[in-house]
């Protein structure tokens, strides 16, 4: 599987090959004009251009390659950090990132993309057997400091690129409590007309007087994205490795319908799962008829999903008629419901159409024998964690031309 590690990704993370000049960490805004306002702003210089360097003195730092033709001058500018970076990352204009003062750079915000989430703690009340990003415990001190980079990231963010949708998520993310309000109205405050998709498991907005408040905070531009995994507390229980939750997602659920807060349900498919997944339908169908749509999606392996993969995984192939027997179901009663993470070739006919590529760049990559698929503009692909060892199906098969 191969996802190119270039302009587009989601989030960048990387370690600079050099540094200079940097004893602090720095946070702020890139620029790639030169002939605009560089007033504390980071400068990234493309290798691609001959322009002369423009004044540097008033920039935080400089991001450039060592290919770069002025790197001999670049390197004289020894009042500027300098971090050097590998060719294949690229910058753009209105990225908001932070560098740390090793020179670790990590990207809080991707302007190009209508993609960018915030991560606001690490922290979860439940331990999901097929989590692919198992929760860790974070001091106060670490969510508070979060909590103003996301809010200090907000105030940088050029008009221009705000995104439609913003994702929130973690862990979970009410267990910032007070602090998921402030982001949610910080969001809200900033670009009252962008949807603000929060992913949640949804327990604690049981508590009522929380939902209302943070369905007033998101201007009821709110989008829940919440898992259930079961028909029956048993099942979505144990899935979540929790007693009650079943309980407490459902009166959530409630709540948010109550307070006009838009439901996403998301069902991760999963050996325990799809044993269930057509009673799961009707339950939702009957009884939470109201959400705005469904999404059935398929399993990363990573995190407690390798750990327990005797548990939780099933090749796409051996359930494939079991979620068609779902799509019938949510079809029947008029629920719109969506696929994601599955290639086209190991489900039914019936349920292609119903497959959606994410927007998420790295859940979409392919494997060598996908190259010759003339379906794979539209297919969903893998997600870049599958591996020869930690496989996705045996039976993958390109669709040819006829």
């Amino acid at each position: 599987m191969n996802t190119l590690y270039a302009e587009d990704t989601l989030f960048l993370s990387m370690q600079a090959e050099s540094i200079l000049h940097l004893s602090t960490p720095l946070f702020g805004k890139v620029m790639t004009d030169t002939h605009a306002d560089l007033a504390g702003t980071i400068l990234y210089l493309s290798s691609h251009t001959q322009e002369p360097l423009p004044p540097l003195h008033h920039v935080y730092a400089i991001i450039c390659t060592n290919k770069d033709p002025r790197f001999e001058i670049i390197k004289l500018q020894d009042a500027v950090p300098i971090i050097v970076v590998a060719s294949d990352v690229v910058f753009s204009q209105g990225d908001v990132i932070t560098i740390s003062e090793r020179g670790r750079i990590h990207r809080n915000f991707r302007a190009r993309s209508q993609n960018n989430a915030f991560l606001v703690t690490e922290s979860c009340n439940n331990l999901c057997i097929m989590c692919p990003q198992p929760p860790k415990p974070q001091s106060m001190g670490s969510h508070e400091s979060i909590e103003q980079r996301i809010l200090q990231t907000l105030e940088l963010i050029d008009n221009e690129n705000f995104p439609a949708t913003f994702c929130i998520t973690g862990g979970e993310p009410t267990m910032r409590k007070e602090g998921l309000l402030r982001i949610v109205e910080g969001i809200s405050v900033r670009s009252p007309q962008t949807l603000i998709h929060l992913l949640t498991n949804g327990r604690y907005l049981s508590n009522e007087h929380y939902t209302a408040r943070l369905a007033q905070a998101g201007g009821h531009q709110l989008l829940a994205g919440i898992p259930l995994f079961g028909h029956v507390s048993d099942i979505h229980d144990y899935v979540v490795q929790c007693e009650g939750a079943f309980e407490q997602t459902m009166a959530g659920l409630l709540n948010c319908y109550k307070h006009g807060i838009n439901i996403e349900l998301r069902v991760v498919l999963t050996k325990v799962t799809v044993t269930y997944l057509k009673a799961l339908a009707e339950f939702i169908c009957r009884n939470l008829f109201f959400v705005k749509h469904v999404a059935l999606m398929g399993m990363e392996n990573m995190g407690l999903a390798k750990l327990n993969r005797d548990t939780v995984f099933i090749d796409p192939w051996e359930y494939k008629d079991e979620l068609s027997a779902a799509i019938e179901v949510f079809e029947f009663y008029g629920i719109d419901v969506r696929i994601f993470n599955l290639p086209l070739c190991v489900v039914n006919p019936d349920t292609r159409p119903y497959c959606k590529q994410s927007i998420s760049d790295f859940k979409n990559s392919w494997d060598t024998a996908c190259d010759s698929c003339v379906k794979r503009e539209s297919c969903c692909g893998f997600f870049n964690s599958s591996t020869e060892k930690f496989w996705l199906s045996r039976h993958i098969k390109p669709f040819v031309a006829v």
